[in-house]
């Protein structure tokens, strides 16, 4: 009887016009963000840059200090700020004031005053790129990292809330590119640990997270909703099968059919590291399988049951609503660790880079233990889901969205 319920649930979610959309916004996602996969070569000694091999990850306070520094003499200087107080930019301009209390502090930073921030920027970039390189100023000698905190704590309450100046963001904010002894460490982490097609499908997994973290919910909450519209409800909960097999079997239909077009997307990385054809490589050929599972399945399990938990609950399409304010906070936060390594307990745990598998690897228990939490997470609302179907069926919860003690006109089981 399961696998009778699961066919006809995935036949059912096919006919669906929203799985197709959903299907094609995948594969519109997937085009724009990788279609164009670049699969990186062996860094060569004395090349331009090597931009594409990544920054530094042994990051220290000076760097912090001076990289934050310089992030704040080229605001005040071009009297350019800017802040991200809900993940979009804001422009925010200063009155005269404020100005003066943050040439004070560039003052007590570094030394510098207004009048000579230009010539400072300018000896700067005769000996760096411009495109390259973030701006770094001279401290003040003895400038001590908490004195420096300090003055960025006044930096952020002038400039309001989502500025760039918290601790958190001065350390994200820090990129330094590699030279080419970090380069050749980082290339040989990508083809020797990584096999080469495990960095490209962590960043597959980086990108469709984002949209995976969201469009789920969609078509659960338009499979749920179909039964009401059709009036199906009374026919099913008089039938004799039990709860948990009707609600089971389209919960796993929904979660293979959602997999379906992103295991087949995931291939594509590892077919273009084969054809890339980088000798003395060993290729990680598994790699896709690996990721869709322990990265990706888990969140779309998570979304697939929030769905079906507050669409069955309420008969309404809050789930889209829930589901879409969890996927704002969580690219909200998950923006401090775009290259990877603290995965924290977000549901989109982001790396967004081939590279970092150091990074990968240290945070690695602490992504295993994410991955496990939504998974009994998911699980945890399926068992909700079927038992509040299961007191529907009995008749002590209304089918108008709203919940009642009892409610005898229901169809008995």
């Amino acid at each position: 009887m399961f696998i009778t319920l699961f066919r006809k649930e995935c036949a059912q979610t096919a006919k669906s016009l929203i799985y197709w959309l959903y299907v094609a916004c995948l594969v519109l996602f997937f085009n724009s963000q990788l279609g164009n996969m670049h699969i990186l070569t062996p860094p060569q000694e004395g090349q331009a840059d090597y931009l594409d091999y990544g920054y530094q990850t042994d990051i220290t306070e000076q760097d912090i200090m001076e990289t934050g520094t310089g992030s704040l003499v080229w605001a005040h200087y071009y009297d350019n700020y800017f802040t991200y107080p809900v993940g979009f930019a804001k422009s925010v301009s200063l009155d005269g004031e404020e100005k003066e209390e943050i040439g004070d502090i560039i003052y007590d930073l570094t030394g510098l005053k207004p009048e000579d921030l230009e010539a400072d920027i300018a000896a700067f970039f005769e000996t760096h790129d411009i495109q390259t390189t973030q701006y770094e100023v001279k401290l003040k000698e003895g400038l001590t990292y908490d004195k420096f905190l300090s003055e960025m704590e006044r930096v952020a309450e002038i400039l309001g809330p989502g500025s760039g100046y918290t601790e958190e963001m001065l350390r994200a904010n820090v990129q330094i590119p590699v030279d080419y002894e970090g380069a050749a460490a980082n290339y040989r982490d990508l083809t020797e640990k990584d096999g080469l097609t495990g960095g490209y499908t962590r960043l597959f997994c980086d990108y469709m997270g984002v949209v995976l973290g969201i469009l789920p919910v969609f078509v659960t909450a338009t499979r749920m909703l179909r039964d009401k519209r059709s009036r199906m409800q009374e026919l099913i909960y008089a039938r004799r099968v039990p709860s948990g097999t009707v609600m089971g079997s389209r919960y796993l239909a929904l979660v293979c059919m959602h997999m379906l077009p992103v295991v087949v997307l995931s291939v594509i990385p590892t077919v273009n590291c084969i054809r890339a054809g980088i000798e003395g490589v060993n290729l990680d050929y598994l790699a896709w399988l690996k990721y869709d599972l322990g990265w990706l399945l888990p969140m779309v399990m998570a979304v697939v049951s929030v769905g079906i938990f507050c669409t069955e609950l309420t008969e309404t399409a809050l789930a889209v609503l829930v589901q879409a304010a969890w996927w704002f906070v969580s690219l909200m936060t998950g923006g401090t660790s775009m290259y990877g390594g603290r995965y924290g307990w977000n549901l989109v745990p982001r790396h967004n880079t081939e590279l970092n598998y150091a990074g990968f690897e240290e945070g690695f228990r602490q992504l295993a233990a994410n991955r496990i939490f939504y998974t009994v997470l998911a699980l945890v609302l399926l068992a909700l889901t079927i038992l509040v179907y299961e007191r529907k069926r009995k008749g002590h919860l209304r089918r108008n969205g709203k919940i009642s003690g009892n409610h005898k006109s229901a169809v008995q089981a």
